[in-house]
């Protein structure tokens, strides 16, 4: 058992081996940034050119729809809290919090592409603006997250597959070399 355990995860590992390590600036060390340094951000070069990467490569643009879709959650919340307010009460409560939300979203962006800097040089960003600029450069970036998922899924189909293929090949051979499995 513990070898068809092996087995399946060697696959898993192979996989995950090739893919990039992004562990080098954690989720937390990103949020927990004082609000003087997201501001100095701003002005740096290098950060301005992950910034262009994002816009370019859509990730930008999907932000954006997230924020919209959190803009409409918490009108509809409150709409649902308070259900007595007109229109226009609601029109100027739309707009009070899309510009709070859109102060949340400019710093969101800056923390992504501190991300993007942090892992790739001026030259390599160079290199993903020309690429994600282009058609396919832009279409490849949107099917990437359900490739990555279906990927996941394919190896881990696969591995499923394949475990029980391999241990009996491998208890046949050992079957024939010593006449009995282990």
């Amino acid at each position: 058992m513990l070898k068809a355990a092996r087995l399946l995860i060697v696959p898993v590992l192979m996989l995950a081996a090739l893919r990039p390590s992004f562990a080098q600036t954690s989720v937390a060390e990103l949020l927990a940034q004082p609000p003087e340094k997201l501001a100095a951000l701003k002005s740096d070069p290098h950060i301005a050119k992950a910034m262009k990467f994002l816009e370019v490569s859509d990730s930008r643009a999907d932000v954006l729809k997230k924020a919209d879709g959190v803009l409409d959650a918490v009108v509809m919340s409150e709409q649902h809290e308070h259900p007595g307010q007109n229109a226009l009460f609601w029109n100027a409560f739309r707009d009070r919090v899309r510009g709070q939300i859109q102060e949340e979203t400019d710093q969101f962006l800056l923390l992504s592409a501190q991300l993007y800097a942090s892992r790739f040089t001026d030259a390599e960003l160079d290199q993903l603006i020309a690429f994600y600029s282009t058609g396919i450069g832009a279409k490849y970036f949107r099917e990437r997250a359900g490739l990555d998922r279906q990927e996941l899924d394919l190896a881990s189909a696969w591995s499923e597959q394949v475990t029980p293929r391999v241990l009996e090949k491998v208890r046949a051979n050992l079957n024939a070399g010593k006449g009995k499995a282990p």
